[in-house]
């Protein structure tokens, strides 16, 4: 099953709080079918801006064909995360939208517009300001892997042709990160 479905702010409990920069009207719940680590479909969800939501749910199909195995992907305000970005993580739960702040820093993310999405973060760490590797640091070598992100794998090519930045790309990596690159569209 692919879906795109509306939203409402009672589905956000944890992620979505006063000062938000994007309008709950303007998200998006991206649903999809991905390929598991056991070799399965399972059902994923993503939540994102509207205006990246047919795209996301291109990669994702493209994810699919490619064989390209996603852990989990399940909303952060799902009660095992409650918003927590580094829990969600460390389950190497793919996700989007969240109102929070780049790590390390007091700017807002790209997560809090809903223009941000990361895929298995766990076997695809980033690098933060502090210099250690989050979530761990035991994949930080690029290497082909199921579920890892090079510059030359067909799914990071597939998915900045569609309009996202890789921030595996990025001087301080971030390699689980894919952000929209391209102008909205009204």
């Amino acid at each position: 099953m692919s879906d795109v479905q509306h939203i409402t702010a009672d589905m956000l409990p944890y992620t979505y709080r006063e000062g938000c920069p994007v309008a709950v009207s303007d998200l998006r719940a991206v649903v999809f079918d991905h390929l598991g680590f056991d070799e399965a479909l399972h059902q994923g969800t993503i939540i994102v801006h509207k205006a990246i939501a047919s795209p996301l749910l291109e990669g994702m199909a493209a994810a699919r064909e490619l064989g390209f195995p996603i852990q989990q992907a399940v909303p952060i305000d799902d009660p095992a995360y409650r918003g927590d970005d580094n829990a969600s993580m460390a389950a190497n739960n793919s996700s989007g939208f969240n109102y929070r702040t780049i790590a390390g820093t007091d700017q807002v993310s790209r997560h809090s517009l809903g223009l941000a999405v990361d895929i298995n973060p766990l076997l695809n760490p980033y690098l933060a300001h502090d210099g250690v590797w989050y979530p761990e640091a035991t994949h930080i070598e690029r290497a082909d892997r199921p579920g890892v992100f090079t510059a030359d794998h067909p799914l990071t090519k597939f998915l900045t042709g569609l309009g996202f930045e890789w921030g595996g790309s990025w001087a301080r990596p971030d390699y689980h990160h894919f952000e929209w690159a391209r102008p909205l569209q009204r």
